[in-house]
């Protein structure tokens, strides 16, 4: 009986749902009432308009048209569910026009409103300000800074033998404070020339330098030998600190989990006295990318001293390492820029008057997961070796 009932409801349920009829959507020619009472704010590279929609039943979305560089049209749509238009891209702060329109459901348009907007400073500009260009090791280096995590490209070119400038590489980025360096140069003199672009073709205008890149090579890891110093932490699971310089990214140096203090420090003799330029490490992959034992925080000491090894006196301070997630995200969470930023590892610059050393202990003082271990799956260094 109740199995009857049952079938008896569904098909109710069926049969009124299919006969069900949609409203009919009626065509006319009838254009919309304009927005009212547009009010603007204007922010970096554009403007945000808010304003009152008109009372058709027919309205489906309202339209900003305006004109980027070079005079090319673009718009922005809102929905009839909002009252705010965003227009971005602008690359300086001229005045401009903008017409907004209503449109409805049978595309009629509105007489549009004309409103003029006053970009503040862009991103590309404001950045643009802040970089810089050096001599490094191998090649030339770039800083900058970004404050609102723009998405931006920062351009390098070099001027060839015909006197034109050809690009050298283009680094993306939406960090705060952003980097990048272009190696694999002989130490010849050249012209350089640097700008920021955003999404929408903007131009900082260029930054000009004359340098000569510095010799650099990759320290032989096969001269590398592992120190086993005072303090310096045990290895867990099999993990032993020469597969720190194997060659091999699969395989690392894991310390102890029972150690409850930080921080924890590894040592090693890299066979020749060197200036270094940077080091490279590579984290765990996986399920473990900034998470667990990756290290997070940790400095780099050097030293030549070989008869008091043990004595953290006669190590100098060479650089602080943060490691930098560029999507910001919390930790156990990682995107795809995160997984490209680690795949090649993690570069971190030494200071230009940082002394020339051949003994290197790592001085960890922060994993991701702020967990009382570390492991670092391999490391490598660069710079140029002295007598």
């Amino acid at each position: 009986m109740k199995r009857n009932i049952f079938m008896i409801w569904l098909s109710v349920l069926f049969f009124g749902c299919t006969e069900e009829k949609r409203p009919e959507i009626v065509m006319d020619s009838v254009p919309p009432a304009p927005v009212t009472d547009v009010q603007i704010k204007n922010i970096p590279g554009g403007a945000v308009l808010k304003y009152q929609l008109p009372d058709d039943e027919d309205l489906l979305y309202v339209k900003a048209l305006y004109s980027l560089k070079e005079e090319r049209q673009a718009e922005v749509k809102a929905s009839l569910y909002c009252d705010t238009l965003v227009i971005k891209g602008f690359g300086d702060e001229q005045e401009r026009e903008v017409q907004i329109v209503a449109v409805d459901r049978s595309k009629n348009e509105s007489e549009p409103v004309k409103v003029t907007i006053k970009p503040l400073e862009p991103p590309v500009l404001a950045i643009g300000k802040t970089l810089s260009m050096s001599s490094d090791f191998g090649g030339v280096s770039l800083l900058w800074e970004n404050p609102t995590r723009a998405e931006i490209s920062v351009v390098l070119e070099k001027k060839d033998s015909i006197g034109d400038y050809s690009p050298v590489e283009i680094f993306y980025s939406s960090v705060i404070e952003g980097n990048g360096t272009a190696r694999g140069m002989d130490t010849i003199t050249s012209d350089f020339r640097a700008y920021v672009q955003d999404r929408w073709e903007n131009q900082s205008a260029p930054l000009d330098a004359v340098l000569t890149p510095l010799f650099e090579k990759k320290f032989d890891r096969t001269k590398f030998q592992a120190l086993y110093l005072d303090g310096d932490e045990p290895y867990a699971w099999g993990w032993v600190l020469p597969n720190m310089f194997d060659g091999n990214t699969g395989s690392g140096f894991h310390t102890e989990t029972t150690n409850g203090t930080w921080p924890h420090s590894c040592s090693f003799d890299m066979g020749v006295k060197g200036k270094i330029s940077r080091i490279k490490t590579w984290q765990r992959s996986g399920s473990y990318l900034y998470d667990q034992g990756n290290v997070r925080r940790f400095e780099v000491w050097g030293t030549n001293d070989v008869n008091n090894l043990n004595d953290w006196n006669a190590w100098t301070k060479l650089m602080d390492c943060v490691s930098i997630k560029p999507s910001g995200l919390p930790v156990g969470e990682v995107s795809d820029e995160d997984r490209a930023h680690t795949a090649d590892g993690e570069e971190y610059i030494c200071p230009l008057n940082a002394p020339a050393v051949r003994y290197l202990r790592l001085n960890v003082l922060e994993s991701w997961s702020l967990a009382r271990f570390f492991y670092i799956m391999e490391i490598e260094v660069y710079g140029s070796e002295e007598e």
